[in-house]
């Protein structure tokens, strides 16, 4: 009789602390997590009671249909209940108590799971988060949930996503599970970037031709290939609603005065010029934009606006107002004349201008605009919000003129960037990684305590110039979105990285249960390690079930590589190259560790730290450093400079072991330069997002002299140099062929 009691106890512990896991694992991670003794069992007797009108029936199903997707069984959520009390009830409540509108709290005991909140966003949060509670598979009719107490209210009110349609079309089926993703984590407003120099995507059916002509362009980037496709109003409808019912936001942003030319493809009258214009087949900014002199241009943007404002009930429309050239109004005489006109300084005030008129207009529909901080340039419009692309400086000029901003600068909210360095699918810049999102703190240091309030919150944008599928977009959204799910729904004192990495332990798990794909984690960082005599690598992944296989070869892994099981013992130069593989079978980028045999006397790169802001790399030879030192690789952060406005010099030797002709890789973000032998081998100078330039020189044997030259001005940084030549594959190259003069 002891020995089962201590066997029921030693089960009932370890049911209760895999519960708790679950319990701690929700992301984003509420205000409180109160785990209890116990166990609520949700099986074919349970029931579900809702108050009696149809958003809460509509939630109720809701939780329906997820337990009986779990168990195969037919419970439903009724507002009819017997007097007598279930041993297994749900209850969804209406507490006119809890006055934040999104909040929720959860108390779970072992014969009731109350939800409770003053509306029904914050019950469908509530919901969200019961869902993370529950195990990702069931064997059997019934499964448990350790007894809990949450409570939780988001820190941010705007919570968004954008998503481009243009550069590259996406269906409405795939539209509608992008939106499913960001309502499992409390995301609540979907930017729809609907047209753009390369596409139309929205029906107006007073301009036919906007979809006729604007909707397809011929080739993208000199393909060949035709590419297009438009929503119908019915199908914008039908997306709308879709959201709604999960408490998400649609915000539509239709592009003016630049990024225009696929409609001006299909009305050529309302630019400058006259036309005639093709769709954009090429990526960057174009020159054509509305014309700011011609009332008409007023009147058609007016219709297309009437139309929009008329099929999303968002009380914000996006009206762009970034990258607009002045090229085209400074020759145009009805721009110039408008500007005599009105007493303007210059095409920048015309562009405020513009924006203020369309602004006037939308408010007079009862709807406000918000754009990207250009609108600031020339005077910001009376009622706009901004939101802050171009670093903060955007967001916080205009919180201090009282104007809403929402915060998405490039440094940490562009998803269209590298999440890595190394091996990663081709993007259009930039380094982003998951660790780099969750650190992003949206109000800036800069504002003071009632400044603070006009930030709205926070927003990641997808760009797609080079995403073509909707494989490769959920890759580059997952699972940076859930990093800045966390930065704006839970309090800033809670965020922990070590902590949320552990949460994400699930959080993998859950979106392969929901079919979601998303980058998968390398074994290790790829890198350099430096060994005396003999040392160990340690491989990992945060994935169940997943398996990790590598090679010492320098061959790319497969599933016949060897299987990582113990630390990889290593006693001279290796490369280890090793992937994480799913049982799906998707893969993580490689990692790539180059073990590297160092004399600490002998090896390394002596590096000089310059502060400035510059546009090109400077003349170091006339500047003072403001700190020297020595890496024993081409590093950043064994420089460790600022976050922005530096240059670094690195000089020394290399030691080429044989002659020939070698080809160098530099990829860098901003500015960076290669010399050799005080030759120039690549030249990647200027501002510029993530770029490498490769450059091919015959070298002799032995040390030959090397100069690095980077710079950074603002926003994102990166650096990084490849070489291969006789007998060496691409690779970084060795600390140990790196020597101090």
């Amino acid at each position: 009789m002891m020995k089962t009691k201590i066997m029921l106890l030693i089960l009932l512990s370890f049911f209760i602390s895999i519960s708790a896991q679950v319990a701690n694992s929700i992301v984003p991670k509420p205000v409180s997590v109160e785990i209890q003794k116990g166990n609520f069992f949700i099986n074919s007797e349970t029931k579900i009671r809702v108050e009696p009108n149809e958003e809460m029936q509509s939630l109720g199903d809701l939780l329906a249909s997820a337990i009986n997707g779990k168990l195969g069984t037919k419970v439903f959520a009724t507002s009819q209940m017997t007097r007598d009390i279930p041993k297994s009830l749900i209850q969804l409540e209406i507490n006119k108590e809890i006055q934040q509108t999104e909040a929720y709290s959860i108390s779970v005991k072992p014969n009731l799971i109350k939800i409770s909140a003053g509306s029904g966003n914050g019950l469908f949060y509530g919901i969200q988060s019961l869902f993370q509670l529950f195990p990702l598979e069931v064997k059997g009719k019934s499964f448990s949930i350790q007894c809990v107490n949450i409570k939780d209210e988001p820190r941010f009110g705007w919570r968004g996503v954008h998503l481009d349609v243009c550069r590259h079309f996406y269906p409405v089926e795939f539209v509608k599970k992008y939106i499913d993703v960001l309502a499992m984590y409390k995301m609540n407003t979907f930017h729809w970037h609907l047209t753009e120099d390369q596409g139309w995507r929205i029906e107006i059916k007073k301009y036919p031709k906007l979809t006729e002509i604007g909707s397809m362009r011929k080739e993208t980037m000199k393909d060949g290939k035709p590419h297009g496709g438009f929503y119908t109003q019915e199908q914008i409808k039908e997306v709308v609603e879709y959201a709604r019912q999960r408490y998400i936001t649609v915000v539509p942003e239709i592009e003016m005065p630049g990024h225009s030319q696929a409609a001006l493809a299909a009305y050529p009258e309302y630019s400058c010029t006259g036309g005639p214009f093709e769709v954009g087949t090429t990526w960057g900014v174009i020159e054509d934009v509305y014309c700011a002199g011609n009332d008409k241009t007023f009147d058609f943007l007016e219709d297309v606006l009437t139309e929009v404002m008329a099929l999303f009930p968002s009380q914000i429309i996006h009206i762009g107002g970034d990258e607009c050239p002045k090229t085209r109004w400074k020759a145009c005489d009805k721009c110039q004349a408008r500007i005599k006109t009105l007493g303007l300084k210059d095409e920048h005030e015309l562009q405020s201008y513009f924006i203020q008129r369309i602004e006037k207009f939308v408010n007079s529909k009862g709807k406000k605009i918000i754009g990207w901080d250009e609108i600031l340039e020339g005077g910001l419009a009376p009622n706009a919000a901004v939101m802050s692309w171009r670093g903060i400086n955007g967001g916080i000029a205009a919180a201090k003129a009282k104007h809403f901003a929402v915060m998405s600068p490039g440094t940490h909210c562009y998803f269209d960037h590298y999440q890595g360095l190394f091996n990663e699918p081709k993007a259009i810049g930039g380094h982003t990684t998951l660790e780099k999102v969750y650190s992003y703190e949206p109000v800036p240091e800069a504002l003071n305590e009632e400044e603070a309030t006009y930030i709205m919150g926070a927003q990641a944008n997808l760009w797609t110039e080079y995403i073509e599928t909707t494989d490769y977009l959920e890759y580059m959204l997952l699972p940076r979105m859930l990093a800045l799910s966390e930065v704006v729904w839970s309090t800033k004192a809670s965020r922990d990285l070590k902590d949320f990495l552990e949460r994400m332990k699930f959080q993998y798990d859950y979106l392969l249960t929901n079919n979601y794909n998303f980058r998968i984690p390398a074994p290790t960082e790829s890198g350099e390690r430096f060994i005396k005599h003999t040392d160990k690598v340690s491989l990992a992944s945060p994935i169940a079930g997943s398996k990790i296989f590598f090679t010492t070869d320098n061959s790319e892994p497969t599933t016949n590589s060897l299987l990582y099981k113990t630390p990889i013992v290593v006693k001279d130069q290796t490369i280890i190259k090793a992937k994480t593989f799913l049982k799906n079978g998707k893969a993580s980028p490689t990692a790539q560790v180059v073990c590297t045999v160092l004399d600490s006397a002998k090896n390394g790169l002596a590096y000089k730290l310059y502060h400035g802001e510059w546009l090109s790399i400077p003349d170091f030879d006339v500047l003072v450093p403001v700190k020297t030192g020595k890496t024993f690789k081409v590093s950043l952060a064994d420089v460790q400079p600022r976050e922005d406005f530096y240059g670094i010099l690195w000089e020394g030797k290399i030691k080429i072991e044989k002659e020939g002709e070698y080809t160098f890789y530099l990829a860098s973000d901003d500015g960076s330069r290669l010399l050799i032998n005080k030759k120039v081998v690549v030249d990647n100078d200027e501002t510029h997002g993530l770029v490498e330039k490769s450059g091919k020189v015959t070298l002799e044997k032995g040390l030959l002299p090397i100069q690095i030259l980077f710079f950074e001005n603002g926003g994102g940084q990166a650096l990084s140099l490849e070489f291969e030549g006789p007998g060496i594959t691409r690779r970084a190259i060795p600390a140990s062929t790196f020597f101090v003069n």
